[in-house]
C-alpha cells in the first residue's frame, strides 16, 4: 500500500472518517474489476476508493454531504426484475445483454438509428465522423421487436444517434415502432434540423413521434461555443417555437459543465415554466467522461451537487429535501420531483408526499422520467402548466460502480437483439476504447 501511494501521489487514508459502504468498480487505465470502498471524508464529502494492483490508486468524487448521500440512498425502492434475460458468460460489464445477474426491468431503451452528425461537439461520446453506409429503415424493426419481447410495448423508446435528423427516413423508421404499438417515441436532437424545416418536424409526428427531447445547455451563447461547438442559442429557440407549433411536447436536456453553464441551472427551469405549454420537463445531466482524460484523482460535478445548487438558483421553489429518487433505478442513478401549478406558483409534488405514501402510490410500470407526473395523476392533481424536473448521474469509468449498474434502467438496443445498460454500452477506458463498439457490431461491420 505504501508503495502504491507513492507511485500514485495518494495516500487512500488521508481525510477519511467512515467507510459507508463497499462495491465493485473499475480500474480506469485497465477496466480490471477491483473491490471499492465508499468513503465519507472527514470535510464530509463522499469518494470511491479502490487500489489496482498494476496502476495504483484512484480516488473518485462521488457527492458533497455524505448524511445527504446516504438520505438517497435509503430511499430505494425494490428491483422490478427484467422479465427476460441471458446468462452471464463474462464479468460485469462486458456480459450486458440484459444478463442473469441484472435486478431491474427496462423502462427507457434507446435506439441508435444513425453515427453522423450535423455539429462536432467538444463533449461528445459520439463518433460523428462515421460517415459510412446507414441501415435502412426495415432494419430497425428488430431493434423495436427486441424491445418489445424484452421488456413490452410500454417502454419508452428514444431514437438517438449521432444525430436522427440527419436521417430524411426518419419518420419511416418512427412509423415502425409506432405501428407495433409503442405509444411513447421521442427523437434525441440537436434542433438544427427541426428549427429549420417544421414539414420535416411534422412528418415525424404524423408518423407517430410523441416528443423532441431537445438539447438545450442554457440561455446565452458561450454554453454552445464551449459545449457544441457553435453558436446555437437561436437555434434551440426556433427548435422549441417549431415544436409548439406543431404540438408536439419538448424536454429540455441540459449538460452541465462546472464552471461553463453550472450556474445557469434555475434559469433554464424558469425559461421551461414560462414556454410550459410545449416544455414538459426539464432533464439536467452533469457531464460524465467517454474518451481521453487523467484518471488518478477525478473530482467531476455530479448529481448531488446539482440538488444543492437548485435550491440557491431557484430561490427556494426546489428545496435540497424535494429531489427524490424516482425509484426505476439505483436511487443514486435518476432523481427529481414534479413541478405542480398552484394559481400562480408551482409546488413540488414531493414536498407534501411522505416517504410511505410515496412507496404505496409508486408504479414500477411508469415510463423513466413520469414516475412523480403518474403520483400526480393517480392524487387528481392539475397537471395543466405542471413540470417534470429530472437528474441523471450517468457513469464513466472513473465513478463506475458495478452495483449500481446492476440497476439501470436505461438500456441501448444492439443489432443482435441485446440490451445493454446505458452507461456500459458508452463505457470507454482512459484511452478513449469502447468496451462495446457501435450497435454491437463487430468492428469490420461498424457503421
Amino acid at each position: 500500500m505504501d508503495n502504491v501511494s507513492v507511485i500514485t501521489g495518494i495516500d487512500p487514508t488521508e481525510g477519511v472518517m467512515e467507510v459507508l459502504d463497499t462495491t465493485r468498480a473499475l480500474c480506469p487505465e485497465c477496466m480490471e474489476t477491483l473491490s471499492a470502498d465508499i468513503v465519507a471524508k472527514s470535510d464530509g464529502t463522499v469518494w470511491m476508493i479502490r487500489t489496482c494492483p498494476t496502476h495504483g490508486v484512484f480516488e473518485t468524487y462521488l457527492w458533497p454531504d455524505s448524511t445527504h448521500y446516504q438520505r438517497m440512498r435509503a430511499l430505494a425502492f425494490s428491483p422490478v426484475a427484467p422479465a427476460h434475460t441471458i446468462p452471464m458468460t463474462k464479468s460485469c460489464p462486458t456480459a450486458c445483454g440484459i444478463c442473469s445477474s441484472h435486478k431491474r426491468r427496462v423502462t427507457l431503451a434507446e435506439i441508435e438509428v444513425t453515427q453522423r452528425c450535423n455539429l462536432r461537439c467538444p463533449v461528445c461520446f459520439m463518433a460523428a465522423e462515421h460517415e459510412d453506409d446507414e441501415m435502412s429503415p426495415e432494419d430497425f424493426r428488430s431493434f423495436f421487436q427486441a424491445i418489445a419481447e424484452t421488456s413490452g410495448l410500454d417502454t419508452g423508446v428514444q431514437l438517438t444517434g449521432g444525430e436522427p435528423t440527419v436521417r430524411k427516413d426518419l419518420a419511416d423508421i418512427i412509423a415502425i415502432g409506432h405501428q407495433m404499438g409503442f405509444w411513447g417515441i421521442e427523437v434525441n436532437t440537436n434542433g438544427v434540423v427541426i428549427s429549420r424545416d417544421q414539414e420535416y418536424l411534422r412528418s415525424l409526428i404524423d408518423a407517430g413521434l410523441t416528443g423532441v427531447y431537445l438539447q438545450f445547455d442554457g440561455l446565452t451563447r458561450e454554453p454552445y461555443r464551449q459545449i457544441r461547438g457553435a453558436d446555437l442559442l437561436d437555434v434551440k429557440l426556433a427548435a422549441i417555437e417549431n415544436c409548439r407549433a406543431a404540438g408536439v411536447q419538448v424536454v429540455l436536456a441540459m449538460t452541465i459543465v462546472a464552471g461553463l453553464n453550472d450556474d445557469q441551472l434555475g434559469d433554464v427551469i424558469r425559461f421551461a415554466l414560462e414556454n410550459n405549454d410545449v416544455v414538459a420537463g426539464v432533464a439536467l445531466q452533469p457531464a460524465f467522461t467517454s474518451g481521453r482524460f487523467e484518471t488518478n484523482r477525478i473530482v467531476p460535478l455530479t448529481m448531488g451537487d446539482v440538488i444543492f445548487t437548485l435550491e440557491d438558483q431557484t430561490e427556494g421553489l426546489i428545496k435540497t429535501e424535494d429531489i427524490w429518487p424516482l425509484g426505476c433505478s439505483h436511487p443514486l442513478c435518476d432523481t427529481g420531483t414534479y413541478l405542480v401549478r398552484s394559481d400562480d406558483t408551482f409546488v413540488p409534488l414531493t414536498r407534501d408526499l411522505t416517504h410511505e405514501e410515496y412507496i404505496d402510490a409508486y408504479n414500477p410500470n411508469s415510463p423513466q422520467g413520469s414516475v412523480f407526473l403518474d403520483i400526480a395523476t393517480q392524487k387528481g392533481l392539475n397537471l395543466e402548466g405542471g413540470l417534470s424536473i429530472i437528474i441523471m448521474n450517468y457513469m464513466d469509468a472513473a465513478t463506475m460502480d458495478l452495483e449500481r449498474m446492476e440497476q439501470c434502467s436505461m438500456f441501448c438496443t444492439m443489432a443482435d437483439g441485446r440490451l445493454i445498460p446505458f452507461c456500459a454500452y458508452q463505457l470507454t477506458d482512459c484511452a478513449g476504447k469502447r468496451i462495446h463498439p457501435p450497435l454491437g457490431l463487430p468492428v469490420e461491420q461498424e457503421m
